[in-house]
């Protein structure tokens, strides 16, 4: 009612229709005031928890919110995020001598919505209050009433929610626990670590944009832990943090970097929060402070070594890579024809020679800021916080290994990218004027042509470049630019210097396959760490598919561009082979869209492990197979991984074992010549009580499967 004009629109409104929401809202106050309206529409279960079941008095006394929340739905942390609200509990006069603290709240998570970022918890939550009680405190049972609210969220919507909680508490001669004792250590390890981080230095960024400068915390854990800051509080006295992070994880400690707003150009000296920290799939919080060493002014803003040297680098590398791009097979061609344009426009005369250079320079500057500009928009449309988290993504990953194979082949010459026929058909003809618009245009059609020649030290950069700000994604952005375009600047200054350039010829087209090589080892790097996501085949299942990929491109490269040809027969046969890749290693090597929760549990076979599951009397499958064996995955893939066979072994209780003969293992080789097998692939099918297994042929079909199943099991499918 707040949020509109009611009494003006009451009065406005008819005298029946005035009657009808007057009675509308007070039903809705009285039923509010009744009962509550988030008792009706909430989602989670609330009551209060006590610990121990008998208390001592003048001891300490544990008790909780315990909040069961639906699948789907969170509740907030005491800093919400973006927006929420957290829960709270309102005492209804607590008995003489008991007193309470604040809440202890757990480490939360934090969860990503339309671009805002908050700080949630889900499915169960634990909220420990401490109690103090009085020594004087006699014994007997005391009633604890409270009133809990907080505010639940979903995918569709909010709601609030209110509960009224009691719980007793029994006082008596010693502390004895309760059953819930083992609920309220759970709940008590995923509160921040008793041992506090040392307070880790932070800084602010030496100068503001508009009303907002960065601030870089320094985290002492490395690449292999998830680190995250949470502010306790969203706001300050005059400032507020955001609530997005972006990352750099080194070797030893991770860059966390987030951005500050002043409202009035005052800046805090000290952040406090927790640093959640997961590793090996365990999470754990520190309490910690973050110390801006009291910078009040931008200019006496100290600096971060560490990033220092990375910015440093990053633009290293861009000019590096914008350098190497003039000694391209796309590039150096034009590098003489355009000084000496330059200079038969100008007649000689040196001072428009270098003006007409400068303004070369200017063409390239700006077509770079325009790629600069495409690269922040496409970063902040895809909300891509940084390099690190992206690549935690197996089918990120995926892309970027294709992209990186795809250049390592472009520059191997298999196929080659161009401009589009019309886009460089117009920027040819704006270069070719004459005067300051020529030059201009030139520079242009400079960067057309260097963009498609990628440079291994100009992915590099850029790569890196993507993690930071805006303003370091324009220098890099720059400084490939001053790489790309320096030697014509030079040369429009020292056209003499001509006579030293390199002419060109075949070494050039060596050297672009040169470059190929560098690039094809960061694939194969890429393939080393995103293989393994893709489960225990995915480094030679996405080598498989590589293979089509790369045979795509050949194709390609050799029956539509250098035969010029117009038949869409060669893009027919590379979508055949793409799709044949895809099904292959994709579909049927990896099948990457089943979950893993559909998967049959394997256990590592041994000889002890076999012998005590027999021994319990389980019906037992053993899988003797290996990495390298062919005719091993075809029978898992299309005989044993499959929704019938794995119905049954669930229903019976029967055990899978798998034996991995990928090394050489006595034990297996044994197993091997037991039943007269040369090598793998051998499946054995123990019964209950048998000691005589079931082997299976060679090469397997469901329905042998499903028949060794029942025959030895004597059980039916």
């Amino acid at each position: 009612i707040k949020h509109f004009k009611t009494r003006s629109f009451l009065e406005s409104s008819p005298p029946m229709k005035r009657l009808f929401f007057l009675c509308l809202f007070s039903t809705v106050f009285f039923v509010n005031g009744q009962i509550g309206l988030g008792s009706v529409f909430d989602k989670t279960h609330v009551n209060l928890l006590v610990d121990p079941a008998e208390a001592e008095a003048g001891s300490s006394v544990d008790v909780a919110i315990h909040m069961q929340i639906k699948p789907k739905w969170h509740v907030y942390w005491v800093n919400p995020g973006y927006l929420g609200d957290p829960p709270k509990i309102i005492w209804s006069d607590l008995p003489e001598g008991i007193k309470a603290g604040g809440i202890q709240w757990p480490v939360p998570e934090k969860y990503e919505s339309r671009g805002d970022h908050f700080y949630v918890y889900h499915d169960e939550l634990l909220l420990i209050i401490p109690l103090t009680l009085s020594p004087d405190l006699k014994t007997g049972e005391y009633e604890l009433k409270g009133k809990v609210k907080w505010l639940e969220c979903g995918e569709k919507g909010c709601v609030p929610g209110e509960h009224d909680v009691t719980a007793k508490l029994v006082v008596g001669e010693v502390s004895r626990d309760g059953p819930r004792a083992e609920l309220f250590e759970k709940w008590r390890s995923k509160q921040p670590n008793k041992e506090e981080v040392p307070k880790i230095p932070g800084t602010l960024s030496r100068a503001a944009i508009g009303d907002e400068r960065e601030i870089t915390l320094i985290a002492p854990f490395g690449k292999e832990a998830m680190v995250d800051f949470f502010p306790d509080k969203t706001k300050g006295e005059g400032w507020k943090i955001s609530h997005g992070s972006y990352f750099v994880s080194e070797l030893e400690q991770t860059l966390i970097r987030k951005i500050i707003k002043s409202e009035d150009g005052k800046w805090p000296e000290k952040i406090g929060g927790i640093l959640r920290v997961e590793m090996d799939g365990k999470v754990q919080g520190y309490r910690t402070e973050v110390n801006l060493a009291a910078v009040v002014n931008a200019a006496e803003a100290p600096v971060v070594k560490t990033p220092t040297q990375s910015i440093w680098l990053i633009l290293g590398g861009a000019f590096l890579g914008g350098l190497i791009l003039n000694i391209m097979p796309c590039v150096l061609p034009v590098i003489s024809m355009k000084i000496l344009g330059f200079v038969q426009q100008s007649q000689e005369s040196p001072e428009r020679v270098r003006k007409l250079g400068l303004t070369y320079g200017l063409g390239v500057w700006a077509s770079f800021l325009a790629l600069a500009g495409v690269l922040i928009s496409a970063k902040n449309t895809t909300q891509m916080a940084s390099w690190g988290m992206q690549m935690q993504n197996p089918y990120f990953n995926l892309v970027l290994l294709l992209v990186v194979v795809l250049v390592a082949l472009n520059l191997f010459g298999v196929f080659e990218v161009t401009l589009g026929g019309s886009a460089m058909t117009k920027a040819s003809e704006l270069s070719s004027r004459e005067g300051f618009m020529g030059a201009f245009f030139n520079g242009v059609l400079a960067t057309a042509l260097a963009t498609p020649c990628t440079a291994p030290f100009l992915a590099g950069a850029m790569g890196v470049a993507l993690t930071q700000g805006q303003g370091t994604i324009i220098a890099a952005m720059s400084a490939v630019a001053f790489g790309l375009a320096s030697p014509y600047v030079i040369l429009s200054f020292r056209p003499d210097w001509l006579k030293f350039l390199p002419k060109p010829g075949d070494w050039m087209v060596q050297f672009k396959m040169i470059m190929g090589f560098p690039m094809l080892a960061a694939g194969i790097w890429i393939l080393s760490f995103t293989g393994p996501m893709f489960g225990k085949g995915g480094v030679l299942w996405l080598g498989v598919l590589l293979v089509f990929v790369a045979l795509a491109a050949w194709v390609f490269g050799e029956f539509k561009q250098r035969a010029a040809s117009m038949s869409l027969k060669p893009l027919v046969a590379c979508g055949v082979l793409l799709l044949s890749g895809y099904g292959l290693a994709m579909e049927w090597g990896l099948d990457w869209r089943q979950t893993r929760d559909d998967t049959i549990q394997w256990t590592a076979w041994s000889p002890e492990a076999e012998q005590e599951a027999r021994a319990a009397g389980k019906p037992v499958l053993i899988d003797f197979t290996a990495d390298w064996c062919i005719t091993c995955k075809a029978n898992k893939r299309t005989s044993i991984e499959i929704e019938s066979v794995r119905a049954v072994l669930k229903e019976h209780g029967v055990v899978a074992m798998t034996g991995d003969y990928t090394n050489k293992d006595p034990r297996i080789t044994k197993v091997l010549q037991e039943h007269r097998r040369s090598g793998v692939p051998l499946v054995l099918i123990y019964s209950p009580g048998e000691n005589k297994p079931e082997v299976l042929p060679v090469m397997l079909t469901p329905q042998i499967v499903l028949d060794a199943l029942e025959n030895t099991g004597k059980f039916s499918p």
